[in-house]
């Protein structure tokens, strides 16, 4: 695996490029991402997006090929990925991801709905109308998710505590024949201990959660 660091040089291609990702968020980026690994047929990244302090976006990319060199676009740092990880090992992360629940319907459909939202839906539905009780109902429905018992086995890892909610935001993008993307991403930070590292390298790779085509999904990772 490679991790790497990916920015957008300062000329007009990549000036071009900037505007996109300003107007259409997390599919623009998935495209333009894209360009690095042209050769593949199948999607062979997971990536994060931070905003840096002159404004301009940084992109982590974890990939199963090394990206391609595109000069005046990418300016770009890229390492061989291979953590040495071990039972009991304690690191501190950060997990972008998109925390959803399958509810099904009165004509018995099921459908995803995002956990944050759903709490909030609920709650105005038993009549609660306080604004903190409300979030505090977001957040424990998200925190409920990331603790589930079963998914964190799948992880290969358990949670030393219930990790910080850094944001909320519900994304909105179109694709190029109009159709609409939406989703919401809860942003993760906290602890964890590897229980089964071989496992956990595994899930790493894959990512975490849905919509890890959007930006989700990609564990940040250092030692404590």
């Amino acid at each position: 695996m490679y991790l790497s660091k990916i920015s957008l040089e300062q000329t007009s291609q990549a000036a071009r490029e900037l505007v996109h990702l300003s107007s259409n968020g997390a599919y623009s980026a998935h495209q333009l991402l894209w360009k690095l690994f042209s050769d593949e047929r199948e999607r062979p990244f997971l990536f994060r997006e931070e905003m840096q302090p002159c404004g301009r976006p940084l992109f982590f990319v974890l990939s199963e090929v090394r990206p391609q060199v595109i000069e005046r676009l990418f300016s770009i740092q890229t390492k061989v990925f291979e953590p040495k990880l071990s039972a009991g090992q304690r690191l501190a992360y950060k997990l972008r991801v998109n925390p959803t629940v399958c509810m099904t319907a009165e004509n018995g459909k099921s459908k995803r709905h995002d956990v944050m939202m759903h709490a909030k839906y609920r709650a105005k539905r038993e009549g609660e109308d306080n604004p903190k009780k409300i979030q505090w109902m977001m957040e424990q429905a998200a925190h409920e998710w990331i603790a589930n018992a079963k998914r964190l086995e799948q992880w290969g890892i358990s949670l030393d505590a219930l990790p910080d909610i850094e944001r909320y935001t519900q994304h909105r993008s179109k694709k190029r024949r109009g159709h609409s993307i939406e989703f919401s991403s809860v942003d993760f930070q906290g602890v964890l201990t590897v229980q089964d590292a071989e496992r956990y390298f595994s899930q790493y790779c894959k990512g975490f959660g849905r919509a890890k085509g959007l930006g989700c999904g990609l564990m940040l990772i250092r030692a404590v």
